[in-house]
């Protein structure tokens, strides 16, 4: 486990500023910098189907996106993209547009002729994917080193002489065998993934490049981009911007509350330069949710400052923090039970049903019968950190004041320095607006993501049903806790294979009464198997018109026909063991 001492990602955990970052132009927008963070989505066709790709740009332009990715699978994707950006263009649209390639550089090389930013993904631009990996050696990771700057030097040399961005986008679906043979299936693997391409750009004095390192599960997506910011810093590289997003959030509520829970968390670190919300719905609904989250995740510059010791705790690697079993209203919580979720009141009826309230709190003061120590700003916690013996051992501790994170991050940092495992609640009153479901997610996926948490309670959205509910939404989009089906779904894009909206929406129907049970529906075999890490199951697409079924990441099932896909879906997790009747 690393130290945050010896290896920072920000200055200060207390008390977040953006990230001072490289400025990028892509055509008439900036990235990074002191420039707004800027908001994107991406199309869900290819350049060749010119009219329904200028119909989506112009869309999303006209909902109030900065920037437009269109997928360009093939080099005749590519060269389409010129007829795209002239019909763009002539309808007076001067939103900048990036091409998004994988597998083919002469792809990416075409696609620079007629687009302001390019993205190439460092797992197969020239490496190969997850099926070489018992292939790799030791000699053949240092010749693939070779190989990269060997294919990727003239690249870069050519968007520098036509003044194109690059965006260098590590997925962890799509890390190449090379990098898991080095470093494994770990956030390491992705920053040195990114850290090499970007070494030739260096080398080229070439700084208009954005960086992004993405993954469907959140806690890997923070810890990633939090250890890249400190390994720039480590190789005295440039301080390049970071586009920020979680690869296959899904659809709804759970899409949502999925991305806020890992780019809300990266705003609050003040690491995010742009972002793109992925949702299995138009891109058109992307961006409102987008400019909500940065909206809700607004740094404040006057915010407080807490006098605590440093919290070292490794933010790259999660762990949960050690802490002792102390009851609630009578009900355990701490050690290594789990998160539990309690609901604001005088009593509750605890049914013990898988998504009910576990505990009530009634109050905060000892007339209420609580053993809870609430601490309301920084002056609470810093009096705690000067004199840890005014609180009995056994406590309940609880930060209620305004900026959360930073204020249970303190709190935190204080029973460390004071050696005390006394468990934390999370609590969090807030209003029933989609902001304030953002922002609690984005406080709560931070905080669970740096293993603070051992109870949590959300007072005052919508009623006491809705609260307890979003509060185990939350658990789950934070990959804490899971207490329903949980769908992994891709947004969908021009490499597509199906209608994937429709899809998802017949498997959530037929799928969505399992518990304790993750299903991935993804439209194509680029991140499939890899973004598919955390789920029990896959529906992926194989080719036109046929699916392939997973159990993890083995495809179990190959070159079904569509219309009989979901019930062979079914059929394998009654063979497997994990099917139960409606």
């Amino acid at each position: 486990m690393l130290d945050f001492t010896t290896l920072p990602y920000v200055d200060d955990r207390f008390k977040a500023v953006r990230r001072e970052t490289v400025q990028v132009r892509v055509g008439e927008a900036l990235i990074g910098g002191n420039a707004p963070i800027l908001v994107q989505s991406m199309t869900t066709t290819k350049p060749k189907d010119v009219d329904e790709t200028v119909r989506q740009t112009l869309a999303l332009a006209k909902a109030g996106c900065g920037l437009v990715r269109i997928t360009t699978p093939t080099f005749a994707d590519a060269a389409g993209l010129e007829d795209v950006m002239k019909r763009v263009r002539a309808a007076g649209c001067t939103v900048p547009v990036s091409a998004d390639i994988h597998f083919q550089p002469k792809a990416a090389f075409e696609a620079l002729k007629w687009v302001e930013k390019v993205r190439i993904n460092p797992g197969n631009f020239v490496d190969t994917g997850i099926l070489t990996l018992d292939q790799q050696t030791d000699k053949l990771f240092d010749e693939g080193k070779e190989k990269v700057a060997e294919a990727f030097t003239p690249f870069v040399q050519e968007a520098k002489r036509l003044g194109r961005a690059i965006r260098i986008g590590v997925n962890h679906g799509s890390l190449s065998a090379r990098m898991i043979y080095r470093y494994g299936d770990t956030v390491e693997g992705m920053v040195e993934s990114a850290l090499e391409y970007l070494a030739v750009c260096e080398a080229e004095h070439f700084d208009q490049v954005v960086l992004s390192l993405k993954s469907s599960n959140p806690r890997v997506a923070i810890a990633a981009y939090r250890l890249l910011a400190a390994r720039l810093k480590q190789e005295n590289f440039k301080p390049y911007p970071f586009h920020v997003g979680v690869t296959e959030a899904g659809a709804g509520a759970d899409g949502r509350l999925k991305s806020a829970a890992g780019i809300g968390a990266l705003l609050l670190d003040g690491l995010a330069d742009t972002i793109r919300v992925s949702l299995t719905e138009d891109p058109v609904a992307e961006v409102p949710v987008a400019q909500d989250l940065i909206e809700a995740c607004e740094l404040k510059a006057d915010a407080p400052k807490f006098e605590v010791p440093v919290f070292k705790k490794d933010p790259y690697h999660y762990e949960r923090r050690e802490s002792s079993v102390v009851k609630i209203a009578g009900v355990e919580i701490g050690g290594s039970l789990p998160v539990k979720v309690g609901v604001k009141s005088d009593a509750a009826s605890l049914t013990g049903e898988r998504r009910g309230p576990e505990f009530a709190l009634a109050g905060f003061d000892a007339s209420a019968g609580a053993n809870i120590v609430t601490f309301k700003d920084a002056m609470d916690v810093a009096g705690f950190a000067a004199n840890s013996a005014s609180v009995p051992a056994g406590s309940i501790f609880c930060y209620t004041g305004s900026d959360m994170v930073y204020g249970v991050r303190a709190l935190a940092s204080a029973l460390a320095a004071a050696d005390r495992k006394d468990p934390i609640l999370l609590y969090a009153k807030i209003g029933s607006s989609d902001k304030d479901m953002l922002r609690v997610s984005a406080d709560f996926g931070s905080l669970l993501t740096d293993g603070l948490g051992d109870a949590v309670v959300i007072d005052g959205y919508k009623g006491a049903k809705e609260s307890v509910a979003l509060a185990f939404d939350i658990l789950q989009a934070a990959a804490c806790r899971r207490s329903k089906t949980n769908f992994i779904s891709c947004p969908g894009c021009g490499r597509t294979l199906y209608d994937i909206r429709t899809v998802l929406g017949k498997i959530k129907e037929r799928f969505g009464h399992l518990q304790d049970i993750s299903i991935a529906v993804m439209g194509c075999i680029v991140n499939g198997p890899g973004e598919m890490a955390d789920a029990d199951f896959g529906y992926v697409g194989g080719g036109p018109g046929r699916i392939t079924l997973f159990e993890g990441k083995t495809a179990v099932k190959k070159n079904i026909p569509e219309e009989n896909a979901i019930e062979e879906l079914v059929n394998l997790l009654k063979e497997k063991g994990r099917w139960v009747e409606p």
